[in-house]
């Protein structure tokens, strides 16, 4: 076998060298007045995207920006977002998303491994920048200058569109250089698979980091859809969301799988619901959902270094429960490899791992040379200077070609969408004092993140809450483990190594991470019967046996897919809450009265 085919797709598309940045100025063109996005109370259209993106494009080649340069983007999800990215593009830069609740520590590696020349940011956050070795600018100044529009530069394929950067097993973040290239052939394949067109309602939930932020927005807006920035990106409820599809006429969405299997099994009732299309990725789907679905969903696979998604494969209706749905054949312009150690093809039905080669491969790592030759190797199937990514995912092809996710061939895990180098984690918390040792596990139980630490001198233990207030400074809140455990030494295997399987299924401790009622035998006591029932529902929800009033519902391990449960939960306990107010007041005797005081106004 020398690669795995698409199956069904053609690779002829008359756009398929035409830069994402001019496919979107065509559509300010052609049709000016459409909405091109909607969200946070603001609809921008077409034309107003176009003249918003190129009079910032402007003020940023002022500051000297254009090819071969980066700009960060520090701005939350919203229309000023959008217009900030296609601005980028428009100078012929490549842009840098980031959080804006990014721990310092790690924004600051970021940016200065990134080398960006200039930041947009809030004039609010405006001053978290100053100092670096970045121009500063804030948005809403920016925005506001009368300069004329910049018309958009026609990049190289090869041109850096934007950096992503994935968890480091080092301890170093490591930035993608993702090209033109992939992201156009990422937006013809959209419009072929799913009849992506004009008239599409788009739906944005994922954070500027997470690449699922560009296939959200580039083949919406290169293929002349509307985009629809949700307000909350994780929802209240099941049906809330669905209610949320219906009312903005949502025809297509992406959610990851961790959101999506919470979606699926709900019945879809929403009469007035427009979507037809809903796509799912970001980690494996263990079953079909169990429910007839009125709307067509696909199971996509892809790395951050193969533009996204390299794989797709429908979900169809009836499938069988007891397999795992497959990850698919690979897009247009893209070969999927099942290679051996020796990088031979391995024949259909045997596990290999996964090489992906074609128009999506990524350049590199930024910086990172020796790596990028590591895993970015020649592929001996193309011919010519040709590569091919190494996945690290271990594959199976079915007899029909398709091909099954099996798992992983080193540490690196996913976690509701967020690919995770558990090396990464590791490393921040052996920068902790009071540690010794440290090792981070997927946990078998529930696929928590779970850390187990030897601590340097066992008399004198590292209070937990203030490791968590460290880490906090050091990673983004994704990679912090739900849950942290003391041991007085780590299990070994019989030749000595860290037994790492003894550890992921280790029976978890009952309270998370030893906070609030933190091992005292002693029956918690609540002032309220809203305490009361919430301590309840926290105890089912995080599959834990008791909860203090002065407990952090995050802290015992709790994230934001549970937060949706557990509000879901509440409400039919009479308690009118969301996901939301848990952010908001994750404590539980301040949640309990934040809800008590919203239900007496």
């Amino acid at each position: 076998m020398t690669g795995v085919v698409s199956r069904g797709l053609s690779v002829v598309d008359r756009d398929a060298d035409v830069s994402t940045p001019t496919r979107v100025a065509r559509w300010a063109r052609e049709q000016p007045e459409v909405a091109a996005l909607s969200g946070r109370g603001e609809v921008l259209t077409y034309a107003q995207l176009y003249e918003r993106a190129g009079r910032l494009a402007t003020v940023l080649r002022a500051h000297g920006i254009g090819r071969g340069e980066l700009v960060a983007l520090s701005l939350e999800r919203s229309p000023d977002l959008v217009v900030a990215a296609l601005a980028v593009l428009f100078t012929g830069a490549g842009y840098v998303g980031v959080d804006v609740d990014e721990p310092d520590l790690r924004l600051s590696a970021i940016l200065a491994d990134s080398g960006a020349s200039v930041v947009l940011s809030r004039a609010a956050t405006r001053e978290r920048f100053v100092g670096g070795a970045a121009q500063v600018l804030s948005i809403e100044d920016a925005l506001a200058r009368s300069v004329p529009a910049t018309e958009p530069a026609e990049p190289d394929p090869t041109d850096v569109c934007y950096v992503t950067y994935t968890s480091g097993s080092t301890g170093t973040p490591k930035g993608v250089l993702v090209p033109h290239r992939g992201v156009a052939n990422l937006v013809s394949w959209y419009r072929q698979a799913f009849g992506a067109r004009p008239g599409d309602r788009i739906t944005q939930l994922a954070r500027p980091s997470f690449d699922a932020w560009a296939l959200e927005v580039w083949p919406c807006l290169a293929n002349g859809a509307t985009l629809c920035l949700a307000e909350k990106s994780v929802p209240d409820s099941p049906a809330a969301f669905a209610g949320w599809l219906a009312a903005e006429g949502v025809t297509i969405s992406f959610l990851t799988t961790a959101l999506a299997v919470e979606m699926l099994d709900e019945p879809w009732q929403a009469p007035d619901l427009a979507l037809r299309v809903m796509l799912l990725g970001g980690e494996k789907l263990h079953r079909p959902p169990r429910a007839q679905l009125p709307f067509r969903l696909y199971n996509l696979y892809g790395p951050t270094e193969a533009s996204v998604v390299a794989t797709c494969g429908e979900v169809p209706a009836g499938a069988p429960r007891d397999l795992p749905p497959p990850i698919g054949w690979a897009l247009p312009n893209t070969r999927a490899h099942v290679l051996d150690e020796r990088r031979e093809p391995v024949p259909p039905g045997t596990v290999g791992e996964l090489y992906v080669g074609g128009t999506g491969v990524a350049l590199g790592y930024l910086n990172r040379p020796e790596l990028t030759d590591t895993r970015f190797v020649p592929d001996p199937f193309a011919g010519g200077d040709a590569r091919m990514y190494a996945t690290g995912d271990l594959v199976r092809q079915r007899p029909d070609g398709a091909l099954d996710f099996i798992g992983r061939v080193d540490g690196q895990v996913k976690l509701r969408g967020f690919r995770i180098e558990l090396g990464e984690v590791e490393s921040a918390l052996n920068q902790l004092a009071g540690i010794s040792e440290a090792v981070v596990v997927k946990h078998d139980q529930d696929s928590r993140l779970a850390a187990y630490l030897v601590p340097a001198d066992p008399a004198d233990p590292p209070d937990q809450r203030r490791l968590r207030q460290d880490l906090a400074l050091r990673l983004p809140d994704y990679m912090i483990p739900q849950t942290i455990e003391l041991l007085d030494a780590l299990p070994l295997t019989p030749h000595g190594k860290v037994d790492r399987a003894a550890l992921a299924r280790r029976p978890l401790p009952g309270t998370g991470n030893g906070t609030g009622t933190g091992g005292d035998t002693a029956a918690p006591t609540y002032r309220t019967d809203t305490e009361r029932v919430l301590a309840q529902i926290w105890c089912e929800v995080l599959g834990i046996t008791a909860v203090d009033r002065e407990d952090s519902f995050f802290d015992l391990g709790g994230d934001s897919l549970q937060a949706m449960r557990m509000a879901t939960r509440a409400r039919g306990h009479g308690i009118q809450m969301g996901a939301e107010d848990v952010f908001e007041n994750e404590v539980l005797h301040e949640l309990a009265a934040s809800v008590s005081a919203a239900a007496g106004a």
